[in-house]
């Protein structure tokens, strides 16, 4: 009887063992795998030893390390997928076999660092995405066997720009996005990237920035289109020659930074800028020339800032179709502000201006003419439910600056009165 209960103990634990295994599937060459019901070391046999295979996905399989020969006889391979996993570290020799990989994807994984030659074997690499995972040290050397590598995604990890080497990218000039957000970058070398000769992508979110760095703006980088700043602590703008360079920039984000003052000409080089975003700042006053002679610059966000006064003579020869200054303290616009910038080179198809503390008299003037030149805007905040406006019992849009603190002020008392009633409902 005790024989038989070790047999059964045994059929048991194969099952289990079994069970735990992820479960993979062929469509048409691609291999895809699902999670089972517990951690997996990778070994040899799972998705290794098939000539045919050309994808691999391993995404959220509960995968703990990857044992050598995971990936032998795979000499089709160009697509492999091990995100979402529990792997802490990746031995050197693991990925030496899939020579014709181009796209790895390692994101969300618990890794720290990458020992040197981890990539020494699979040069044909273009993309490597590494975000969400806890890398705090890259090794001098480690990307330089991948001369054609196009897309490199570092967010969300855990090391310093100051502590990259500044040459770390040197052999890999062919780069055209690179994600740093959500790092350290302040501090990072001046000549972090200046090997690049095609960059069109620079993601900087929420990198502690207090300054537009250097190293995002040298004259190697004319390739550019897209430079993302935005959740940083960059207060102010006031060097003309900061984007200098970037002479083919079409986007240029600077969202929920802490801008107060921005000089009138450090947009002047953009010729080719087609959307500036500068909202959640700390703008007061738009210089007159600030968006002046940009000949393709069509959207122009300004949400969420401290406007009360929006010049139409900033907007003045340009292409512009959208224009946000909400949630400003705004109480009048220039009358016939769309037609002024129509008749002035702009073609505005969309304005969204509420909330704002509006003049009753001026905001009603506006909805008027958005209407009827079939610009699009939130009239479902019209409702008639909540304060969009106050007034005096002089109901005329008196457009002078002297009067904007007055009708902040009755505003601020409308809203506070509102939320009051809201609550005690």
């Amino acid at each position: 009887m005790p024989e038989y209960g070790a047999v059964l103990v045994a059929v048991l634990s194969t099952i289990a063992i079994v069970e735990a295994k992820p479960k993979c599937k062929t469509f048409a060459d691609n291999v895809v795998c699902t999670a089972g019901t517990s951690d997996y070391e990778l070994v040899r046999g799972l998705v290794s030893d098939n000539n045919k295979t050309t994808g691999i996905t391993l995404r959220d399989c509960r995968i703990t390390s990857v044992e050598y020969e995971s990936f032998n006889d795979l000499n089709s391979l160009t697509y492999l997928d091990l995100s979402m996993n529990k792997i802490q570290r990746l031995k050197l020799g693991v990925l030496d076999e899939p020579k014709k990989l181009t796209y790895l994807n390692l994101s969300y994984n618990q890794i720290t660092e990458f020992p040197l030659g981890l990539f020494d074997q699979i040069t044909n690499l273009d993309l490597i995405d590494l975000k969400g995972n806890k890398i705090n040290k890259l090794e001098l050397g480690i990307f330089d066997p991948l001369p054609k590598l196009k897309f490199v995604d570092l967010s969300s990890n855990a090391f310093a720009g100051k502590d990259l080497n500044p040459y770390i990218f040197d052999q890999s000039p062919h780069i055209t996005f690179i994600d740093f957000s959500r790092n350290n970058m302040e501090d990072a070398p001046d000549n972090l990237l200046n090997a690049f000769q095609s960059l069109e992508i620079l993601n900087l979110d929420r990198c502690f920035l207090s300054n537009v760095p250097s190293f995002a703006t040298k004259t190697n980088l004319r390739t550019m289109k897209h430079l993302i700043l935005s959740t940083n602590q960059i207060a102010r703008l006031d060097n003309a020659n900061t984007f200098v360079n970037l002479e083919n920039l079409q986007l240029l984000d600077l969202t929920a930074n802490m801008i107060e003052t921005i000089n009138p000409n450090i947009l002047a080089p953009l010729r080719h800028l087609q959307k500036v975003d500068l909202k959640n700042n700390k703008i007061a006053v738009i210089p007159d020339n600030l968006f002046k002679n940009l000949p393709k610059l069509i959207t122009i966000d300004l949400y969420g800032n401290q406007l009360q006064n929006v010049p139409v003579n900033a907007f003045r020869e340009i292409p512009l179709k959208n224009l946000n200054i909400a949630n400003n303290k705004v109480t009048y616009l220039q009358d016939n502000f769309c037609l002024e910038l129509r008749n002035s080179g702009g073609k505005i198809k969309k304005l969204l201006f509420d909330p704002n503390p509006w003049q009753c008299a001026c905001l009603n003037d506006l909805l008027k003419e958005v209407k009827r030149l079939g610009i699009e805007y939130k009239s479902g905040k019209y409702d008639g439910k909540r304060p969009v406006c106050v007034s005096t019992s002089e109901f005329t849009c008196k457009r002078q600056d002297s009067v904007n603190s007055l009708y902040n002020d009755m505003f601020n008392e409308a809203k506070r009165k509102y939320f009051k009633q809201q609550k005690n409902k």
